[in-house]
């Protein structure tokens, strides 16, 4: 529906993309981009820059000014399961969060409507369908099939909200494996594809990303889980074994990490307390004697705080207190 011309901003001495409407395209397409756009500050969506009016069609027209993102678009069937799969699963829901924050649905979640530029940063584009929470309904059938989901494919005025993104970015993960897309997908409306189906296409994940792949293309779009967990999810299969925590216990220091997975503090027969760390968490293996963090009782399987004090004694002993302080990473891009 749109026309993109590569440009350069004389002012600013940056690269830019003009975008504009097709003849004959009903230029609500654009203004409803505009909308889009204007209320989204993320680093993985696309900038709009301006609105400018051109003329050299004979006839004054609105079009946009975007970020140009130095970069190719997804490609169907370029990856493999693993991390780098992964981190672009993770960027592609954190652009998505920050759309449904923004209270906009992007309607058109597919591998050639989400870039990468040349540090690896995903940036969603293309917003053409999008709509705000406020204005979520269509009477036609607009999408791209395989990507839409079920409850688009109605013959009479449909109500839908971010949950259709969900389903999208489900396809989309499918897609970015395999050009074989479960058969279920091309029907219309979609049909519900079961976990034994989809386990196959994405051998070498781990299952409860699996699940959480699944879940994002249920019927029911009731089921699917919000962008927010699906990005907390993801975040932490690429965080395992980075976390380190550093724990002081009588001037000493103790760092538990990916090489060091437990460590005992004794404090003899006031009690002792074991800590572990699984890759994920860092959780009491065991308690023994008089132990708290915080001021609740330690107790074997519960997760020690990212930072906390524990306490060896109590009420009318000399207490003991130990620092236990996790330094949490992020994931880039």
């Amino acid at each position: 529906m749109g026309e993109i011309i590569e440009c350069i901003d004389s002012h600013l001495q940056r690269r830019v993309i003009i975008k504009r409407l097709q003849v004959g395209i009903a230029e609500r397409r654009l203004l409803d981009e505009q909308k889009a756009l204007a209320k989204l500050r993320s680093k993985h969506v696309v900038q709009l820059f301006d609105i400018i009016e051109l003329s050299d069609r004979g006839k004054s027209e609105k079009a946009i000014v975007l970020e140009f993102i130095d970069g190719k678009n997804l490609e169907v069937a370029s990856f493999k399961a693993g991390r780098d799969y992964l981190n672009v699963l993770w960027q592609i829901a954190c652009g998505l969060k920050d759309i449904h924050d923004a209270g906009v649905i992007h309607r058109d979640i597919k591998p050639n409507n989400i870039r990468v530029d040349k540090e690896g940063v995903i940036k969603i584009i293309d917003f053409g369908l999008a709509r705000s929470h406020d204005d979520a309904k269509t009477r036609n059938i607009i999408g791209t099939p395989v990507f839409m989901a079920p409850e688009l494919w109605k013959d009479q005025t449909v109500s839908f909200d971010h949950s259709i993104d969900v389903y999208a970015f489900g396809a989309t993960a499918l897609a970015l494996l395999s050009k074989d897309a479960p058969k279920e997908l091309a029907y219309r409306p979609p049909q519900a594809v079961s976990l034994a189906a989809l386990s196959p296409m994405l051998s070498g994940l781990q299952p409860d990303v699996i699940t959480l792949i699944h879940n994002c293309l249920r019927t029911d779009q009731t089921k699917r889980p919000r962008m927010a967990d699906v990005q907390t999810l993801l975040a932490r299969h690429l965080l395992e074994n980075e976390h380190r925590a550093l724990v002081v216990m009588d001037g000493k220091a103790h760092q538990l990490d990916r090489k060091n997975r437990k460590i005992t503090l004794n404090a003899g027969a006031v009690g002792s307390l074991t800590v572990e760390y699984d890759g994920f968490d860092f959780k009491i293996a065991s308690a023994t004697g008089a132990v708290s963090l915080n001021n609740t009782v330690a107790r074997a399987g519960a997760l020690v705080p990212g930072c906390c004090v524990i306490t060896f004694g109590g009420a009318g002993q000399n207490r003991r207190f130990v620092t236990f302080d996790v330094s949490n990473p992020e994931v880039m891009p």
